[in-house]
């Protein structure tokens, strides 16, 4: 009992609020919220940064977790209100794209950025690459060889940093689908936010098993039977995703569900070589 009453007496006593600077006493300050000032020690330094740290990993690692096992879950939280369990989703996003650039730099084959090389030679629009890049070294008085490798390595910061036109577009494209649902364009913004995460996160999937082959003996993505098998599997998992998506935040059921996940699969399958093309349209006229 004793010790009962010294600690609620502690709780009580008066002290000076280090932000507002007035006498407070309560366990909190009233007006900024502001906790009293503890001894400034090591171990009282130490004890905070694990604390941080320890909140940070359950929140990035539950984030993920929905992300990836309960599709549609994490934007359904969000649109609701309840936002302080998850990251929010431009950090998921993000995060997931750092993720995904990382894995992409150590496995050395590219997804969203091409070579100048593979715009002339092996892309469905090299003819018309190699008309543009022609007006372009005649403009800027340069060569081939001179200008090659400051449009590769200005493609490649461009396919990250531009990254986010993918996630807009998609959006864009959602309230068209969905059209008597009604959701707020925000909405759409936060559910493409959220796919686009998981697909980067699939591709870091993908690139693992091509690394694998590569390391095995085999050819990787470089190979029509690798490359075909991968992107099949991207698009069937991306088929079930969307599916359970759209069920989730968009309430779709029935024949009209699978109609409009096939709408949306469509589009995502075309995003990327639409996206190779624009990098290669945005950093002719860049450099």
């Amino acid at each position: 009992m004793p010790a009962k009453g010294t600690t609620a007496k502690a709780a009580t006593a008066r002290w000076i609020c280090p932000s507002c600077g007035k006498g407070v006493a309560t366990a909190f300050c009233p007006r900024c919220g502001e906790k009293p000032p503890a001894r400034l020690t090591l171990r009282h330094l130490a004890s905070q940064v694990a604390a941080a740290f320890s909140s940070l990993d359950t929140k990035v690692a539950r984030t993920f977790r929905t992300l990836v096992t309960q599709p549609g879950a994490l934007t359904v939280a969000f649109v609701e209100g309840r936002r302080k369990p998850y990251l929010g989703p431009f950090q998921v996003f993000l995060s997931a794209n750092a993720v995904f650039f990382a894995v992409q730099s150590v496995s050395k084959v590219r997804i969203f950025s091409t070579t100048l090389h593979a715009h002339l030679t092996e892309q469905d629009w090299a003819s018309g690459a190699q008309t543009l890049l022609t007006r372009h070294l005649a403009a800027r008085h340069v060569t081939y060889a001179q200008y090659q490798p400051l449009f590769d390595q200005a493609a490649t910061l461009n396919a990250k940093t531009l990254i986010i036109l993918m996630v807009l577009v998609f959006a864009g494209v959602l309230p068209l689908v969905f059209l008597g649902n009604r959701r707020p364009l925000a909405a759409h913004v936060v559910f493409s936010l959220h796919f686009y995460a998981f697909v980067l996160l699939l591709f870091c999937v993908a690139l693992g098993a091509s690394a694998l082959d590569t390391a095995a003996g085999g050819g990787g993505l470089t190979t029509g039977l690798m490359d075909i098998v991968l992107s099949l599997f991207n698009i069937a998992v991306c088929a079930v995703y969307l599916f359970l998506a759209v069920g989730r935040v968009y309430g779709e059921r029935g024949a009209w569900r699978i109609a409009k996940v096939a709408g949306l699969l469509a589009v995502v399958a075309a995003m990327v070589p639409g996206y190779r093309f624009a990098i290669l349209l945005i950093t002719l006229a860049t450099t």
